[in-house]
């Protein structure tokens, strides 16, 4: 009997970027999802260009790689990204990414109004804004009192995984509710939810569903995922590693100008006096 395979869910950056990305060219999917989380008619998105197409590198320069969605189309140039972690200032780097899109979209010597909105898109695993209740927010450059419009040129839309539930019996998925059947479909991680997908009347939803049992089963998609999986363990380890070398140093410092005795020192690194020693031999901060 041939061994069960593994789903691997949506919300894993490798798999979210192979559903949508199709070497063949076939961007039905994408086209469909952009409509749902942007509310844009599927016939005006259309000349769908990926600047990204690639699953690899894992690293460029040292530095771990998002796997992100750049494209174009006729009307728009959008970023979309699948953000697993709740990492510190995302909101800034979102902001800034989006600017650099419309930096990179103006050439020079062009008529300002020749450039295209530049969106971007962020799906979290995480919750952002705690106080609100809805799971799609999207912000662009308004007046503070009137809400006037500056202009629709820099757009951010933030869709919050943890508000949405899981489809379940008692959950079932709703037709009518397009972006929210694709926010099911990211968080789905048990052919038991897959099945309840893929009986909706929605097809781009049935497709994905599809989409993700094929992918899932390809021992070249598992090997990117495994790779980039221990990538963000390694990053996230160096990151957490460098943080715990600053505070000790700053601990050791204290010591040495007397500020703190070392018991006072390795209590508030919570270790003992012997542990705190050998930590700071360790890391080569004696």
């Amino acid at each position: 009997m041939a061994e069960k395979v593994k789903i691997i869910p949506a919300s894993n950056d490798v798999m979210f970027k192979a559903i949508f990305v199709k070497k063949d060219g076939d961007y039905k999917l994408l086209r469909s999802f952009l409509s749902a989380a942007l509310k844009i008619p599927k016939k005006e998105i259309v000349n769908i260009l990926i600047k990204n197409p690639e699953l690899v590198p894992l690293y460029y320069e040292g530095k771990l790689v998002r796997l992100d969605i750049m494209l174009t189309t006729t009307k728009h140039v959008i970023n979309i990204e699948m953000q697993v972690a709740n990492e510190d200032y995302y909101k800034e780097r979102s902001l800034l990414y989006c600017a650099r899109m419309y930096h990179e979209e103006l050439k020079e010597g062009e008529d300002y109004g020749k450039t295209q909105p530049c969106i971007g898109i962020h799906i979290l695993n995480f919750t952002m804004f705690p106080d609100a209740k809805e799971y799609h927010s999207s912000f662009s450059m308004r007046e503070d009192t009137r809400h006037e419009q500056l202009t629709d040129r820099m757009q951010l839309h933030f869709l919050e995984l943890p508000k949405v539930l899981n489809v379940s019996e008692k959950n079932k998925p709703d037709d009518n509710d397009e972006l929210r059947l694709w926010m099911q479909l990211f968080k789905a991680k048990t052919e038991e939810e897959l099945d309840m997908l893929s009986n909706t009347n929605v097809e781009a939803i049935r497709d994905s569903v599809t989409a993700i049992r094929t992918l899932s089963a390809d021992e070249q998609i598992r090997e990117y995922v495994r790779q980039r999986e221990k990538a963000l363990r390694d990053y996230y380890s160096d990151i957490a590693i460098a943080e715990r070398k600053t505070e000790l140093r700053i601990l050791l410092g204290l010591v040495k100008d007397g500020i703190l005795t070392l018991a006072d020192a390795a209590k508030r690194a919570n270790m003992t006096e012997d542990e705190f020693n050998a930590k700071i031999a360790e890391l080569g901060l004696s």
